[in-house]
């Protein structure tokens, strides 16, 4: 299968859309095709999905240790739809409980800025990179997923002396590499069929970690970020076992554990493209015992955080 992507003058060019070709030895062969679909992020043309412009510049001024309320406020007031989204979350079960969220000045104030930048962050994903329409089910999979893997990681945090400030953002985007090539391998041409993830999935997975450390280089995300989302199945980086890693791995492995996992369960009857491969997508025993080490969690602990992470995964169900 051979088709040809956007190119720079036409219209979409910048948006996650590259071009790939398949010949029938690159099918057969899953390290030539894990190659294929690595190219596209590695060509020098490439730029991932366009993040809205007030999101990026929310994630920079969070990092300012003298950011004002009034600032992060004003800056969200420019994207009207953004600023009414963030509010809305803000406000559900998930973040405020009983609390009444009413203006993003409220919602900083008693969610702290932050929540409010990682809600910023979910919002954006979900508008911009989470979307696909050529493989809609499995991206809405994965956004629930990305979804679940993001709380559940700063509940982890909270249980070790691992600083949480980006576990959020960390667990949000682990798997923001699947998001990439669904997308590039969706820009067909009109009236021409996707290729089918039941075959190619084994070698998407293969490069989803490599996918996302790139796309997160190109969107200048803080610079610890692209190596975490590259080691959270082994939890090492350069040899050594990375906390924040560790957290990711283990938030990814409870999601799918509960229930909210990419790739659904042996024992869930589905009809999704992905429910032949199982066994993918998750992290094996040794990697798991490495990073509970590297975090410091006994038996005990992780029994709380196993019972904590179900009510999690319940208000994000209702929320």
């Amino acid at each position: 299968m051979k088709r040809r992507g956007k190119s720079k003058t036409e219209e979409g060019y910048g948006r996650g859309e590259a071009a790939i070709d398949f010949d029938d030895d690159v099918l057969i062969d899953e390290a030539a095709l894990k190659e294929k679909l690595l190219g596209v992020f590695r060509a020098p043309g490439y730029e991932p999905p366009e993040l809205p412009a007030t999101a990026q510049q929310v994630l920079s001024l969070s990092q300012s240790p003298d950011v004002e309320i009034g600032q992060m406020v004003e800056l969200l007031e420019q994207d009207a739809m953004l600023a009414a989204r963030v509010i809305r979350l803000a406000g559900s079960a998930v973040y405020s409980g009983a609390v009444k969220i009413e203006s993003l000045q409220n919602a900083i104030m008693r969610l702290g800025l932050g929540t409010v930048r990682d809600i910023v962050m979910q919002v954006a994903m979900n508008l911009r990179v989470f979307r696909c329409e050529a493989y809609t089910a499995p991206m809405e999979r994965l956004r629930l997923h990305s979804q679940a893997t993001a709380h559940l990681s700063r509940l982890v945090c909270k249980y070790s002396s691992v600083e949480a400030e980006f576990a959020f953002l960390c667990g949000l985007l682990h798997d923001v590499g699947i998001a990439g090539i669904l997308v590039a391998l969706g820009d067909v041409p009109r009236k021409k069929s996707p290729p089918d993830l039941a075959v190619l999935w084994p070698a998407i997975h293969a490069a989803h970690t490599e996918a996302g450390s790139m796309m997160a280089k190109l969107w200048e995300f803080p610079q610890e970020l692209p190596w975490v989302l590259e080691a959270h199945h082994r939890v090492e980086i350069q040899g050594h076992p990375h906390p924040m890693a560790a957290a990711v791995c283990l938030a990814d492995h409870l999601a799918s554990e509960l229930g909210a996992g990419l790739v659904p369960r042996e024992e869930d009857k589905s009809d999704d493209p992905l429910a032949m491969h199982p066994g993918t997508d998750r992290t094996g025993p040794v990697a798991l015992d490495r990073a509970r080490e590297a975090l410091g969690l006994t038996d005990k602990s992780w029994a709380l955080i196993e019972v904590e992470a179900q009510k999690v995964l319940q208000d994000l169900a209702t929320g």
